[in-house]
């Protein structure tokens, strides 16, 4: 474990761990600013690449940044929206390339566009992210080790390239003041452990705020635990690290023992659209780290079954949400049956609840284990 006390972004003091919702478009689907706030939500992220096109970056620096424009008085993260660009590529066959400059693809009509670390870079000050993702070259589960050098040479290329005019950035808006924002590096080497603590060496040396683990640690459908703790071993003890687009329940408890601390994954909003919601089995506040790591200390409603129809029990007993503390699983199911938008908000509004009721125990164990050490 890292850190579990509070630890300054945005110019508060945030405690630790954080789970961040997808918030791609500036919106949390289904929720708006006080549907967020009433279930503990506290920073959420977004999408670089999406926002620069629409609303736009003027709107957004008219409007005095995103969290203006969305009401939302949490932290707002944003990834580099390197992903999207790539995912663009790959859509389009032969009509895009990644080079040192930057992600070029093609648009409608023909055009060509250049995506680069430094555009991402001023893109997420208009935004006026409280913690901005340097653009990196991720690799494919496959690449061989000529495609992973490759990698880790441009990731830290365009890391160095993204510290530059994040530097100069803050030095011409010094006069206005306003809190410093954090800048993030990701460590790239796929599977390649050598290739993992080359990457983080360099960007270490370069300085970030935190670093986080990029590409695919994923096989068979599970996270490579192993390879996780190892990354988070590289990263400097007073840094944060930020398990990117990673967060099944049991997988953020495990992976925050190895000392990860920032979590983002769309899976509890987009299961919630799906009629899939989580409940605990027994009261999280009374939950072990062991029994948070176990699959089974959680179960899944599927709210399309039907003997949910004359179910009048909440969703979850040890939930304190705000569908938990009025409705039933009758009238939820209900509400998916007859198409109602209120189904979708009453059913995010629990799912992101739950994972902030994991947050909350693990940051109680953490400070327990913390005050249990000054003690020894």
């Amino acid at each position: 474990m890292r850190r579990t006390g509070p630890f300054r972004i945005g110019g508060r003091h945030i405690r630790l761990p954080l789970f961040l919702p997808d918030g791609t478009m500036g919106v949390v689907r289904n929720l708006d600013a006080a549907d967020l706030q009433a279930v503990g939500t506290e920073a959420v992220v977004v999408n670089t690449y999406h926002l620069m096109s629409t609303p736009g970056s003027e709107v957004l620096k008219s409007a005095g940044g995103l969290k203006r424009l969305m009401g939302f008085e949490g932290l707002v993260v944003s990834d580099s929206g390197g992903w999207q660009c790539f995912s663009l590529i790959h859509r389009a066959g032969s009509h895009g390339k990644i080079t040192d400059a930057g992600v070029v693809f093609r648009l409608g009509g023909g055009k060509n566009k250049l995506f680069t670390p430094e555009i991402s870079v001023r893109a997420q000050f208009d935004i006026g992210s409280d913690v901005l993702v340097c653009l990196d070259d991720f690799t494919d589960p496959a690449a061989g080790e000529r495609r992973l050098r490759e990698s880790v040479d441009r990731t830290t290329l365009w890391a160095r390239k993204s510290r530059n005019v994040f530097d100069r950035i803050l030095e011409e808006r010094s006069e206005s003041g306003g809190p410093r924002p954090l800048l993030l590096a990701v460590i790239q080497g796929g599977f390649d452990r050598e290739a993992r603590k080359r990457s983080a060496a360099e960007l270490v040396e370069l300085g970030f705020d935190g670093y986080g683990f990029g590409g695919y640690i994923v096989e068979n459908g599970r996270i490579n635990l192993d390879l996780s703790a190892y990354i988070a071993e590289l990263i400097p003890r007073d840094k944060i690290g930020f398990a990117l687009g990673f967060g099944r329940p049991w997988d953020i408890a495990a992976l925050w023992e190895m000392g990860w601390e920032m979590f983002d994954c769309t899976l509890p909003t987009r299961d919630a659209r799906h009629k899939r919601l989580y409940a605990f089995r027994n009261d999280p506040r009374g939950l072990s780290l062991a029994a948070l790591k176990d699959p089974g200390s959680y179960e899944y409603l599927y709210l399309r079954r039907e003997k949910h129809a004359k179910d009048f029990d909440p969703i979850s007993r040890h939930c304190d949400c705000p569908a938990c503390a009025r409705y039933s699983r009758s009238y939820l199911f209900h509400l998916f049956d007859i198409g109602d938008g209120l189904a979708l908000r009453l059913a995010t509004l629990h799912n992101l609840r739950t994972y902030q009721l994991l947050i909350e125990r693990l940051r109680t164990l953490g400070a327990a284990s913390s005050s249990a050490g000054k003690r020894e």
